[in-house]
């Protein structure tokens, strides 16, 4: 640690300054300690010189908030870490204020110790930081990090992953490996610099971004499970919006051999461009038969298999046989991404058309509810509409489409689909057409 540092200590109140000001002479290595307004710290950026910043927040200061983001844009006050000390903020508050970039928060009342244990800790982060900075810029003066987007180059790709593999399992540490690409429905006008800001703002500080090829990436995630994984390429699709989404594969890093890793990437990222907002986990793919994993194919065609011998509307019986080729990890990402794919698509289109019916200002009745079971109906007198969703637990969503006239059937349809492929679209265009037939059935008996 610097043997001279400067604190600054921004602060609304001057009886807090005095305080903390008291607290930080217990500090070593402590040069000076300066302390502002939050209005007056607005116009200091220029000459902005400090170590560490104490910022006061108290009962949500909006400014306070707003004061953190004007830092963090200015280039000779970025890396300056923030102790947020909170005074009656919500839980809300602390977590925008984590997500623009401070470094820590301190409760009120302030204890002495602690004090001066998060302003080492800041202090320390202020020098790594500016360590960082320095390897960061002689790696951009050699190539290897792209000027423009803070990426590891094409070129050096290859290197960059194999030295952090190796660290990882040096240290016997968790990691995740992603491989990702922009959709077909990401515009094509858009530069490679944008899609990976997209990726930074979804990403911690010490993960990290590879180009491999023309809208390919690797992202490297330290210390990150297969869940975190998935969150992360969550975060990515809601930061691209509704227009445009993202594939990927994914792997865990343990004891595999690098081009196994990278061929197994490939093949996930292959497989996963086939739809839309789709991560396939990347072990699945091993070739190396040590791994202990079906490819995902064989589990497909047992599926396949199975729904061929199936009687009409019902899901394989024996799906227990399906999961068991499958590791653990895959079930959970599955389940995991079916969820979401309730929370996002299945239960808002049902209430659009939930709302589309009731418009119509007719006495039917409508009945819908979601889950792993996901029903929606509607009817009116001796004729009911239903769409019928099940999934398997696994991959595959069994549809049911029926329309019931006095018990008689006059539609009754069975598909099992990858439920990936269920998006606002095709989910809108299954259910608006079954609406269409059920009142066209109602206005033939009208």
């Amino acid at each position: 640690m610097s043997d001279a540092n400067t604190v600054v200590i921004i602060s609304n109140k001057q009886d807090l300054i005095k305080q903390v000001s008291q607290k930080l002479v217990l500090l070593r290595n402590l040069d000076k300690i300066k302390s502002c307004s939050i209005e007056e710290a607005q116009n200091m950026f220029d000459d902005f010189s400090a170590n560490v910043i104490v910022l006061h927040c108290e009962s949500n200061n909006v400014n306070a908030l707003n004061l953190i983001k004007k830092f963090k844009k200015q280039p000779l006050c970025a890396n300056i870490p923030i102790l947020l000390l909170n005074e009656n903020c919500s839980r809300e508050t602390i977590i925008e204020a984590f997500d623009n970039g401070i470094s820590d928060v301190l409760f009120m009342p302030i204890i002495d110790y602690e004090l001066l244990i998060r302003i080492i800790w800041c202090l320390q982060k202020n020098e790594l930081n500016l360590c960082i900075e320095s390897r960061t810029n002689f790696l951009t003066t050699l190539g290897v990090v792209q000027e423009a987007t803070g990426a590891y180059s094409q070129k050096y790709c290859e290197d960059f992953l194999k030295n952090e593999i190796a660290q990882t399992k040096k240290y016997s540490q968790r990691a995740c490996i992603l491989l990702i690409s922009p959709d077909k429905k990401y515009p094509t006008y858009k530069n490679p610099k944008e899609f990976i800001e997209i990726i930074k703002k979804s990403i911690r500080l010490n993960d990290s971004i590879a180009i491999k090829d023309i809208d390919k990436y690797y992202i490297y995630l330290q210390k990150t499970k297969l869940n975190g994984a998935y969150s992360v390429f969550e975060r990515i699709n809601n930061n691209l919006g509704v227009d445009a989404g993202a594939n990927a594969g994914v792997v865990e890093v343990q004891d595999q051999k690098f081009e196994d890793i990278t061929e197994a990437l490939n093949d996930a990222l292959d497989k996963a461009n086939e739809n839309t907002n789709s991560l396939i986990v990347a072990s699945d793919f091993y070739s190396n038969k040590s791994q202990g994993i079906l490819n995902i194919d064989s589990a497909q065609e047992i599926i396949q298999k199975q729904k061929e011998h199936q009687e009409e509307g019902q899901l394989p019986t024996n799906i227990s046989k399906v999961r068991s080729t499958l590791d653990k990890t895959s079930i959970m990402l599955f389940n995991q991404a079916y969820k979401r794919k309730i929370k996002f698509v299945i239960a808002p289109v049902f209430r659009k058309y939930e709302k589309i019916l009731k418009i119509k200002q007719q006495d039917f009745a409508i009945n819908l509810y979601v889950g792993n079971k996901s029903l929606f109906s509607v009817s009116r007198g001796d004729i009911c509409a239903s769409f019928a969703l099940e999934y398997d637990g696994v991959e595959h969503t069994l549809i049911r489409l029926s329309i019931i006239d006095n018990e008689q059937k006059r539609l009754y349809e069975t598909e099992t689909v990858d439920f990936t492929i269920l998006d606002h679209k095709k989910l809108s265009l299954m259910l608006s057409e079954l609406i269409d037939k059920f009142i066209t059935i109602l206005k033939k008996k009208g």
